[in-house]
């Protein structure tokens, strides 16, 4: 498995390495979400996207978390708003054309607006306000609340997103559950009351902090540097008490002809990571008696697009608060932690847009290798996306993912509970809408 993911990536790589000419900027997700066009942009635009979405799940109904469909986690079929977001951005001209800000909230079904306490639901969730100053050149800042650099299916705007459902080292490694307290079965440091164990905020790939962000070119190569420093608590207003989380991102891209704006083809490599500190308390004596774990992410990848094809390969590891799951959701009894585990996973995506037609072919593998240095509760993940979308102009399409999974516990002395629930984890069938406005 470790030959197949460097060699997959590799030759992902080379693959798209040729003598191709710029013509535009490609798709760089980090000048697109915080910067506007210099004198361009107007003072006010108001924009948003729909995703309605139906799915259903083959598993076996006494089966773990990923056999409901989230974020209530009740049925294994269901008719859902899985996003309704609407925002504004702009310049803040006349007054200084050099400041632009971002402003987005979500109303929709999701873990975003229903991710705090279980069974607490919100009707709608700021997910972004920000502001960027660009009057240092080569060092823009962007201050607020706002989507934290980090792997391309999380990092990228998701109205673009090819498929429905994300990977599961991005589900379960990358997007983030906070909780009030922890049960770490893997290390054995006593249990938790169910109201102690309950959600936290939900991380939404977002953070409040400062980030010094800028994209330069050398040749043909437009390169990007990031540096982040954020609360570490997701979508929380609160702060934190074990200081703060870095986010350190960097991207080298190469525009290709074809598209725009963030369908623009082009070729891109790219490193991140993430680090920070989770405190919590593993005691349940009334008082508080709070530990700090690392929390460590890091990963790389390349994404290609041009002509009619798309490929898309990405790496990625984690230390330190591993989400294991909801044991039993109906229950209230929260997520559980890995406190320091180990995981690693990565996905090989490629897509095909059927030339003279409006439909394009979609084939995703994924592996997530979870809890790694714990052999009790071990487990390996693996799925194949195929996918089918239909696209009606360049902002309205439709999408059809069928999953097949399989899931196992590693270990033969692992619990016979974990093992069967893993095992219960079968295929499923997701069709989506996205409208942009």
């Amino acid at each position: 498995m470790k030959k197949f993911k460097k060699v997959a990536l590799a030759a992902t790589v080379t693959a798209m390495l040729g003598g191709f000419a710029s013509t535009a900027n490609a798709v760089n997700w980090l000048m697109l979400q915080g910067t506007e066009r210099d004198g361009q942009a107007p003072r006010a635009k108001v924009w948003g996207f729909l995703q309605p979405s139906y799915q259903k799940d083959t598993s076996d109904i006494t089966g773990p978390e990923p056999t409901r469909i989230g974020p209530n986690l009740e049925k294994q079929s269901q008719f859902q708003l899985q996003r309704a977001r609407i925002g504004v951005r702009g310049l803040g001209f006349p007054l200084d054309s050099k400041i632009n800000y971002f402003f987005l909230a979500e109303f929709g079904q999701n873990a975003i607006t229903d991710g705090g306490l279980y069974g607490e639901k919100q009707a709608v969730k700021l997910t972004d306000a920000s502001v960027t100053f660009n009057h240092i050149p080569g060092a823009r800042v962007r201050v607020g609340l706002f989507k934290t650099p980090a792997n391309e299916e999380m990092y990228q705007g998701i109205f673009t997103f090819d498929y429905i459902n994300f990977t599961d080292v991005t589900n379960q490694m990358m997007l983030e559950r906070f909780t009030k307290g922890v049960n770490s079965t893997a290390n054995g440091n006593g249990t938790v009351a169910a109201t102690e164990a309950s959600w936290g905020s939900f991380g939404a790939a977002r953070d409040i902090g400062v980030q010094v962000f800028d994209s330069f070119k050398v040749g043909k190569w437009d390169h990007s540097y990031s540096v982040m420093m954020g609360n570490g608590n997701g979508l929380s207003t609160g702060g934190t008490a074990d200081g703060e989380d870095l986010y350190l991102y960097w991207s080298s891209e190469r525009a290709l002809p074809g598209g725009k704006g963030p369908w623009a083809h082009g070729l891109k490599m790219f490193a991140w990571s993430i680090s920070g500190q989770r405190k919590v308390d593993l005691t349940d004596d009334g008082v508080a008696n709070k530990v700090s774990y690392d929390r460590k992410r890091s990963g790389l990848g390349a994404k290609y697009r041009h002509g009619d094809w798309r490929i898309v390969a990405e790496y990625m590891q984690g230390k330190g608060m591993i989400f294991q799951g909801p044991e039993k959701p109906g229950l209230a009894i929260g997520p559980f932690q890995d406190l320091k585990g180990e995981s690693d996973g990565y996905y090989l995506d490629v897509g095909y847009f059927i030339p003279d037609t409006k439909w394009e072919v979609d084939l995703r593998y994924d592996v997530y290798n979870r809890s790694k240095t714990h052999s009790r509760i071990q487990a390996e993940f693996n799925s194949i996306t195929y996918g089918l979308q239909y696209h009606f102009n360049r902002k309205t399409r439709f999408t059809m993912n069928y999953t097949t999974r399989d899931a196992k516990a590693v270990s033969a002395t692992a619990p016979a509970s974990f093992k069967n629930g893993l095992e219960g984890i079968e295929n499923r069938l997701a069709v989506q809408a996205t409208i942009v406005f």
